[in-house]
């Protein structure tokens, strides 16, 4: 091993270790804050020697995107971001990006007949409410969910000494090895077995998991930490859009060519010398010629589950089949420009966010007033309501009148979470990644750029051992160094 070691050092002071032999072509499938951030971090290892094509089916930014009314723009993807998200932190500060922190808003939890919990003006009168419906136990929760947090926050020292992990069980429980039983528990068996009451479980905890993944208490314990951590305080955005963030680490490289092209089809196609090469077969939108080409390394940062709209073929590889049963979570956001009714809600005068805590009876999982992602509204009339499925005008009568405007977004947001996680690989094949399996453990932001790095450190890992062993073979048949690897 001394001697492995100290050969490759040798190599790479004697220039024996070709920088055109180690300088990976990748492809990146998804243009979203995954395969942003995957660029990133593959830009830093690979200090630049390397070439990326993005392949972006749709728009840069993937599920971080704005929706315009009038001349604002409003949020309509991820919306919030934690303060302890430290790598969306450090992509603000280092793109020149500004904090639009959160509108100080009222809540209220709502069981389709009345506000179970509603928040005062008074910050003071809101903690006695809460105190006397719910006891200690949200503080006690708060501080389970800081614990679990610390532990969360140990992957950031993990990845700046080079960790890398190949599935998402593996990644867990690096952080805690308690981790991974979290995903074999519903949030709310997991909550009682430590004590806490079903009332604040099926109000406080589920209005969270409402709102944030129109899910309720029966999903995995992992999401729905994360998801309660969610409703915390100083919670934050980017001032002119979240989108800004993957947007600005994608066009500022140098090393990032943009196909705006679906990919159709990945095919194993390793070379004659027996390295490894991927051909991406891929189309533009409103074209059926189908083109193709080869690389070292192919990034996935999209979902792979079949119910997708242009789910990718893999071809040759021993399992071809990287689908499973998963399927991902339909999301409705409608967007109206309006005046809230608040006796519709049970409510004498008008609150800001109003969350549901029974979506089956209340048809929403949550109404939201909206600032725009400049920040310059000082009173907003433009509302965002989540719901299952798409609202019937009567409905959206019934809420709001004066109604001027009406926008709706449907997508397939977050997957469908349960107890039962299948057993989620960030590396599917040799030099193959999947980005989005860290979406199995939870789906946010910072989840997406933490996989991004962990795909970028395990992928220049990867390739790096491929070099050498390459270079090594080359020497021990005294083939020349500029002849062609074809020709091997």
């Amino acid at each position: 091993m001394e001697f492995r070691i100290i050969f490759a050092f040798i190599l790479l002071f004697e220039g024996g270790l070709s920088v055109e032999h180690c300088k990976p072509n990748i492809a990146i499938i998804g243009g979203g804050i995954g395969g942003a951030s995957s660029c990133h971090f593959l830009t830093e290892l690979f200090e630049s020697n390397l070439n990326i094509d993005l392949y972006e089916a749709k728009t840069i930014g993937g599920r971080l995107t704005t929706i315009q009314i009038d001349d604002n723009e409003f949020e309509a993807g991820g919306a919030i971001i934690h303060p302890q998200n430290k790598y969306m932190q450090e992509f603000v500060k280092l793109l020149g990006l500004e904090h639009r922190p959160t509108d100080d808003n009222k809540a209220g939890i709502w069981n389709g007949n009345e506000f179970v919990f509603e928040e005062s003006n008074w910050e003071l009168i809101s903690f006695a409410k809460l105190l006397y419906r719910y006891g200690i136990q949200p503080f006690s929760l708060n501080r389970y969910v800081q614990s679990i947090l610390n532990d969360f926050a140990k992957i950031y020292g993990l990845q700046d000494a080079g960790k890398s992990f190949e599935n998402v069980t593996g990644l867990l429980s690096a952080m805690n090895n308690g981790f991974p039983k979290l995903l074999q528990i519903s949030i709310k068996d997991h909550l009682l077995n430590l004590g806490y009451s079903d009332q604040m479980i099926d109000e406080l905890v589920k209005s969270t998991l409402v709102v944030n993944y129109g899910q309720t208490t029966n999903v995995h314990s992992f999401v729905g930490s994360v998801s309660i951590a969610g409703a915390g305080f100083d919670l934050w955005s980017v001032k002119g859009g979240n989108k800004k963030v993957p947007e600005h680490l994608i066009y500022r490289n140098k090393n990032v060519h943009i196909v705006p092209s679906y990919v159709v089809k990945i095919v194993n196609a390793p070379k004659e010398n027996g390295r490894q090469s991927y051909e991406v077969h891929y189309h533009s939108k409103g074209s059926t010629i189908i083109m193709k080409s080869t690389y070292d390394i192919v990034i996935v940062a999209t979902p792979l589950t079949s119910d997708q709209q242009y789910p990718i073929i893999f071809e040759g590889f021993p399992n071809n089949d990287f689908y499973g049963a998963e399927k991902y979570h339909r999301t409705i956001a409608t967007f109206v420009k309006a005046d809230l009714k608040p006796h519709y809600f049970g409510s004498a005068e008008e609150i800001d966010i109003i969350l549901s805590c029974d979506p089956n009876k209340t048809i929403v999982s949550s109404v939201g007033r909206l600032n725009s992602v400049e920040a310059t509204l000082k009173y907003s009339r433009v509302w965002k309501i989540f719901s299952n499925a798409p609202l019937q005008s009567g409905v959206l009568n019934e809420m709001f009148s004066n109604i001027d405007e009406i926008k709706e977004i449907s997508w397939k947001a977050y997957p469908e979470y349960s107890t039962y996680v299948h057993e989620a690989k960030f590396k599917l094949h040799n030099a193959l990644y999947h980005v989005n399996a860290i979406e199995w453990a939870a789906s946010a932001m910072e989840m997406s750029v933490i996989s991004g790095r962990n795909v970028a450190i395990l992928s220049h890992k990867d390739f790096s051992e491929t070099c050498y062993h390459y270079k090594i073979n080359r020497m021990q048949n005294d083939i020349p160094e500029n002849t062609p690897s074809t020709e091997l």
